[in-house]
């Protein structure tokens, strides 16, 4: 920054000491030689609009904010089209800027008196339809009389010169006391102008603005408000209903569940009563079955085990064959029927159609068959055959007939007359133990026999005891002749069917309940896949219902927020009126002018 102390050196354009046109050149005036600035009032001069871009430039930057705006036109000219570009510019950013109109020069009028009247209402016509019709700041009565001026700035600098030998009159041209009078009333419209609405005219529009803005806020905060308050009315009801389905899925859920387990259930305990009756039936055909085994038979003790490793194999086979076409189709018509139970039921509860359809592709196992493993290889390890010959009239033949009887009698006895008398059971089992004793010896010694033989033959004679005798050895020589190797093998198929129905017997409520088990593990695993989708609608649910509560609480948020919002923006509007109040109305001004 440069300083001068002259002020000559820079005005003048003969000067050596050059300034750029858009320098900023600040006079430090003493107060006391100007009542206005005493007031921190800064005067802002240019030489012109429109001299060069930079000028115009430094205008805008400088002066488009000033309080007052005072065009200084010649007489000799109008209003150029530059200034009222720049004019329209200031009230553009300035609401109802103020501005005054000099007509400068005009003691060269004075020259011409009989035109003076027309060019000064011609030149108040235009400075009137600017003011009033363009730029709409006042009335024509107020711009008349307190806008526009017409003076002589040469004149008013002269009679302020303070120069005691300067003539009174001199350089002052007829009709300069009029001229002086009218710089006087500019200077006073000027002064009040800037005592009275400088404030207004700098703060008016910023106060209308921040009134406009805050009115927006606050219209545009009602309406998110507004908006947020439906939309949580909507969550909240949507929310409501979500929470009677969550309910209602769960509900369903635990009746589909226990539903579920007891159909289950009843076809498991159906399913194991069919397979028990239906093995029993097959064990009461054991031995027709058995007899259809037609592999060769050897009593070499060598293949016999052979012939028990393929007769096990054979009788496994066919029993579980039998089982699987007795009971398949009845097992296969059960499944279905709890399948479509399930489904039904699953999809009735879905609300996603893809899932019903993804339920509806769930096929039951085309594979599932219940297996009837009977493991006869182990079932009937420990079977015995014998096969030896043993005379059907034998005594100890006879015998064990006679204790076998006894044993079966007594225990239907025993099951007729659940109570029975100790003493009787006692003498009935010295009984059986002595006839065992009796057969043990009888087997075992010729002497007993021999000696019956004597007996006998002292009681009845020789010739009955030869005819007896002859008819017994030609039984006995029968079932010796009859005793082939086909016999043996009936013989060995008879005793196997009765060891292994035994044997089965006993296995009957394991395999019952093996297939049971089975059927119930089939159907709980298509439950559980069924069922599955109505977890994961569950979970979607409950997932949508903590999405809608983290929205409901961010709404609340908003209207909360809102809410401040409303009153921190009542309260500037407040502040701004009381402002607009206090600094900016009419009777405001009045009265700190006054």
């Amino acid at each position: 920054m440069n300083t001068f102390h002259s002020l000559g050196s820079i005005g003048n354009a003969l000067s050596r000491e050059k300034l750029d046109s858009d320098s900023l050149v600040k006079i430090l005036w003493p107060k006391e030689k100007c009542r206005l600035i005493r007031d921190d009032v800064i005067l802002v001069d240019s030489p012109g609009i429109d001299v060069s871009a930079n000028l115009d430039q430094w205008i805008e930057n400088h002066c488009l904010d000033a309080d007052v705006f005072v065009l200084v036109i010649s007489a000799e000219a109008t209003i150029t089209v530059a200034e009222k570009k720049f004019l329209h510019n200031v009230a553009q950013r300035l609401s109802n800027p103020n501005i005054f109109i000099l007509m400068n020069r005009w003691d060269a009028t004075a020259y011409e008196p009989e035109s003076v009247e027309s060019v000064r209402q011609q030149h108040l016509d235009r400075g009137l339809e600017f003011l009033c019709d363009e730029l709409k700041l006042c009335d024509r009565k107020q711009a008349s009389e307190h806008r526009m001026f017409f003076i002589s700035a040469r004149e008013a600098l002269l009679s302020r010169n303070k120069d005691p030998t300067a003539s009174p009159r001199s350089g002052f041209n007829e009709g300069y006391q009029e001229r002086l009078e009218e710089f006087s009333k500019f200077e006073h419209e000027f002064e009040e102008c800037i005592s009275k609405t400088a404030v207004q005219t700098k703060f008016e529009q910023h106060t209308n603005r921040g009134k406009e803005i805050i009115a927006s806020l606050r219209e545009t905060t009602a309406n998110v408000c507004n908006k947020s308050q439906i939309l949580k009315q909507e969550s909240v009801q949507k929310l409501t209903e979500m929470d009677e389905k969550s309910n209602f899925l769960e509900h369903e859920l635990r009746a589909m569940t226990e539903s579920a387990k007891e159909k289950i259930r009843h076809i498991s305990e159906d399913v194991y009563k069919r397979v028990a009756q239906t093995l029993n039936d097959e064990i009461k055909r054991l031995y027709t079955l058995i007899e259809e085994f037609d592999r060769p038979f050897s009593s070499d003790p060598e293949q016999i085990p052979l012939y028990k490793r393929d007769l096990h194999r054979w009788v496994e086979e066919r029993l579980g064959s039998n089982l699987q076409s007795r009971l398949h189709s009845a097992l296969y018509t059960s499944l279905n029927s709890v399948h479509r139970e399930i489904q039904d039921r699953v999809k009735s509860v879905l609300s996603n159609s893809e899932r019903k359809i993804l339920v509806d592709s769930i096929v039951p196992r085309s594979d599932f068959n219940v297996s009837y493993r009977l493991d006869c290889s182990n079932l009937c390890s420990d079977f015995r055959e014998d096969i030896e010959f043993k005379f059907s009239l034998g005594f100890s033949c006879l015998w064990q007939r006679y204790v076998q009887n006894q044993k079966e009698s007594l225990t239907a006895s025993k099951r007729i007359n659940e109570l029975s008398s100790p003493s009787l059971l006692h003498s009935t089992n010295d009984l059986l133990t002595t006839a065992n004793n009796i057969s043990l010896l009888t087997s075992k010694s010729g002497l007993l026999a021999l000696g019956s033989c004597a007996l006998i033959w002292r009681s009845v004679g020789w010739r009955v005891l030869g005819v007896v005798a002859g008819i017994y050895g030609s039984l006995f020589l029968y079932e010796k002749l009859m005793w082939t190797k086909k016999a043996q093998e009936r013989a060995f198929k008879r005793q196997y069917a009765d060891y292994a129905s035994s044997k089965m017997k006993l296995v009957v409520d394991m395999t019952s309940g093996n297939a049971s088990a089975q059927v119930q593990q089939e159907l709980s695993m298509y439950f559980a896949q069924t069922i599955h989708y109505v977890d994961m609608e569950k979970d979607d649910l409950t997932d949508n219902m903590q999405q809608l509560r983290k929205d409901i609480d961010q709404l609340l948020k908003y209207i909360d927020k809102g809410k401040k919002l409303r009153k921190q923006g009542d309260e500037i509007d407040n502040e701004l009126r009381e402002f607009s109040k206090q600094y900016l109305s009419s009777d405001s001004i009045i009265g700190s002018s006054e």
